[in-house]
């Protein structure tokens, strides 16, 4: 469960660098052209352990799941 496509989480400099090792992967396997969407959020309000940020929601979504009987 996520947002949608791919979350990166973790130091700005270690996700960008996944980003363009990816782009170098595929460019490697002959795909001439990429296009990459990238949504970037930071927040400077509390400390999240990278590759945490996402836990909590999906926690709340099951919450509300299991209460809908779902």
């Amino acid at each position: 469960m996520h947002g949608y496509g791919t979350n990166l989480e973790g130091p700005w400099s270690e996700v960008t660098k996944a980003i363009h090792d990816c782009h170098l992967a595929v460019h490697g396997k002959g795909a001439p052209r990429i296009a990459t969407d990238i949504r970037i959020g930071t927040r400077t309000d509390r400390d999240i352990t990278p590759g945490t940020g996402n836990e909590g929601k999906v926690k709340r979504v099951e919450e509300i799941l299991a209460q809908e009987g779902h």
